[in-house]
């Protein structure tokens, strides 16, 4: 009898080079058996999942963009995992859509960060009791009060359970480009790229649909092609408004922000994408995916063996969660800024 906890490995993606025959293949938590899960070493397996919206990403992407790609970057980086971590067992949980701050079109589904918080912190504290170690929780979806309420449940379960419990996005926007969600200074050097290309390019434009086009090109509208390139920036000099300052020094820091964040759901409220999508190629997602897996991987190589202190698994805005994620904050947030009621 083959052995029920090693999943024959799947036809390589279209370009997918040789090596990647032999990448570690995560098991499909739904489609195991008791027989098949009492054999796994639970204390040295690792846990995948992906807490991203359903949310409109234009009208030429899938609504699940950002679940999509929090999937792939997860399994594209243990491509690049040294040994031993590449012979652990990793288990892939069904992902899961609790998020906040979606773009605010009919199709977007919207949570309470709240509900997030409670969602991953009963979904940790049950993985913990029954023996794992390691949990990745892996997203795209770059609202601070949506990473910010996952970071908060995985801190919770960590300390209550003496487990790993982290929130990916979180620690490699510290580890990348210092807490913003724009990439200008991580992918600026690939070929074809310039950095002023991704200037404003934060959802649906040249990075998420590439990387589609890399992952699930039969999901993506052809019509990209013509799209042309729209950001907040632009659309309020159209306007004849003011852009949003930048800030200087901490005490103009959040004003600065709550200024950023009204003009990006009014923008929100009329355009679908923010960046240029019809740069987009496959060969350019592959080259993304490929650069920040392997930032990812050497990160959650130094957690695994105990070189990344717990203060920087958490994401710069740490420090301001409460601000982002408690329910009050929430109410008064929504209030100020006007966020459209998705939750009542």
């Amino acid at each position: 009898m083959s052995d029920p906890v090693q999943p024959a490995a799947p036809p390589p993606h279209a370009g997918a080079p040789e090596s990647a025959l032999s990448d570690p293949q995560p098991l499909r938590w739904e489609t195991l058996t008791k027989r098949q899960f009492d054999r796994i070493d639970r204390r040295s397996a690792v846990v995948l999942l992906t807490c991203s919206p359903l949310e409109v990403h234009g009208p030429h992407l899938p609504f699940g963009a950002d679940v999509l790609e929090g999937e792939g970057l997860a399994e594209r980086t243990l491509r690049f995992l040294p040994e031993p971590h590449r012979s652990r067992v990793f288990l892939k949980l069904p992902f899961v859509y609790a998020a906040c701050d979606g773009v605010p079109q009919p199709g977007t589904v919207g949570f309470r960060p709240s509900t997030t918080i409670a969602l991953l912190e009963d979904l940790g504290g049950s993985l913990a009791a029954q023996g794992f170690r390691d949990v990745l929780v892996s997203n795209f979806h770059g609202s601070p009060r949506h990473f910010l309420a996952i970071e908060t449940a995985c801190d919770r379960v960590s300390r209550a359970r003496g487990i790993r419990m982290v929130s990916v996005f979180s620690m490699m926007l510290s580890r990348l480009n210092g807490g913003g969600s724009e990439l200008g200074d991580v992918l600026g050097h690939l070929p074809g790229v310039r950095k002023a290309d991704l200037d404003g390019d934060t959802h649906g434009g040249l990075v998420e649909t590439s990387q589609l086009l890399a992952l699930h090109p039969e999901w993506v509208d052809p019509d990209y092609k013509s799209l042309p390139r729209r950001t907040v920036e632009i659309w309020l000099d159209e306007r004849g408004e003011a852009r949003p300052s930048s800030p200087r020094g901490k005490l103009a820091a959040i004003p600065a922000m709550f200024a950023a964040f009204r003009a990006g759901i009014r923008f929100f409220g009329r355009e679908t994408y923010s960046g240029a999508p019809a740069g987009a190629s496959a060969e350019l997602g592959e080259a993304i995916l490929d650069t920040l897996a392997r930032h990812t991987a050497e990160a959650v190589t130094e957690l695994w063996e105990d070189r990344l202190p717990a203060a920087a698994w958490h994401s710069p805005l740490w420090a301001l969660r409460h601000l982002f994620v408690h329910p009050a904050a929430v109410r008064i947030a929504d209030a100020l800024l006007g966020v459209p009621r998705t939750v009542r």
